[in-house]
């Protein structure tokens, strides 16, 4: 039934709470899992709200950051015998998920929300939410709860 899974993560570990639901269909499905991790282009407002800063830099460590993230995840979902692909496209979130999940053959997409609602929501916007209007696919949604320290 499922043969494609992606797992999108944000490089929070409440991203990676995901995983062990993903790695449950991989295993009764026998299903190659497909990590994603979009990094985001820097707009215009961001880079003029830090012009000490090299957007251009910046950019790159973040893309670093984000290949050492999934990097780590795949090692440690191989060494428990999961076939893993990682994708590390430049863009929006939602939108490189969706575009991803087609041009990658997906059968199932798996992600978390970071339960935020109300103002938080509306703000910081739900990536969750579009996918799921979008999605090409199913789409499994893991709610979390966002807890402020």
């Amino acid at each position: 039934m499922y043969q494609r899974i992606l797992a999108a993560l944000d490089g929070s570990e409440l991203s990676e709470r995901v995983l062990p639901h993903v790695e449950a269909f991989a295993e009764k499905f026998g299903a190659t899992i497909v990590l994603l991790r979009a990094n985001p282009i820097l707009n215009a407002s961001e880079v003029a709200a830090s012009p000490r800063q090299d957007p251009t830099l910046v950019h790159r460590l973040e893309q670093q950051a984000a290949e050492e993230n999934l990097t780590r995840v795949a090692a440690a979902l191989r060494a428990k015998g999961y076939r893993v692909e990682v994708e590390l496209p430049i863009g929006k979130p939602a939108e490189q998920i969706i575009e991803r999940a087609e041009a990658t053959g997906v059968d199932l997409i798996a992600l978390t929300t970071h339960g935020r609602g109300g103002l938080g929501r509306l703000v910081f916007g739900s990536v969750a939410n579009e996918v799921i209007q979008k999605a090409p696919c199913p789409v499994l949604v893991v709610r979390m709860q966002h807890t402020n320290p």
